[in-house]
């Protein structure tokens, strides 16, 4: 069995959201998070999207309490999926320098 890597414990629950990299905008859902990371999985895109480990990019999303935040996270893995339809992707990320808003949406979620 493999040992646990996250230094959290990740919550399931989902999220729209919004990832920014290279200039594009992708749409998405946040499958689960915790205090410094979170799994998302994107909607089918056109074209293959230039995302890999260590790419820096923006997260936004609609907390349940309807307040907007801006997320800057650093993609961990990177994973597209091929279809007749075009390529959606699923990515880990870090959250770096979570926002106050965010880490007291996780704490009321325990």
């Amino acid at each position: 069995m493999q040992k646990e890597k996250r230094r959290a414990i990740r919550m399931d629950d989902s999220l729209e959201a919004k990832i920014i990299s290279g200039g594009k905008t992708y749409s998405g859902i946040v499958m689960n998070f915790s205090e410094d990371g979170l799994y998302m999985v994107t909607a089918t895109a056109n074209t293959i999207v230039d995302i890999t480990p260590s790419t820096i990019i923006e997260l936004k999303c609609k907390l349940p309490s309807d307040k907007k935040i801006s997320l800057k996270c650093e993609v961990k893995w990177f994973q597209t999926k091929n279809s007749p339809h075009g390529v959606a992707f699923s990515m880990g990320m870090e959250i770096l320098r979570p926002p106050k808003e965010y880490i007291n949406f996780i704490e009321n979620l325990r």
